[in-house]
């Protein structure tokens, strides 16, 4: 879990490269960040257990119920918004 000091240096560079180590930890390979996770190999489940942990080190709760595509980018500027915003995020806004 994050600190509170460490958010407003948080960058979507540093976001990303956080994400893509997730992303690589859970499904044990390298990804590409600009393409989508489930063209990637990543199953619901895989993709339940990223966002869970994207959830926990960043202190947010993203919806992911109505998800259809999510890339690491796609992600990283998502928690950047809802680090810089403090607004619940939904899943619409993974779109």
């Amino acid at each position: 879990m994050h600190s509170d000091s460490d958010l407003p240096d948080a960058t979507v560079s540093d976001i990303r490269q956080t994400i893509s180590g997730i992303t690589r930890a859970v499904l044990e390979r390298d990804v590409d960040p600009a393409v989508d996770v489930f063209d990637q190999g990543a199953t619901s489940l895989a993709f339940i257990r990223i966002v869970a942990e994207v959830n926990e080190r960043y202190g947010i709760t993203a919806d992911v119920a109505e998800l259809e595509e999510a890339s690491v980018d796609e992600m990283s500027a998502l928690v950047a918004r809802q680090l810089n915003s403090q607004q619940p995020v939904t899943a619409r806004d993974w779109r």
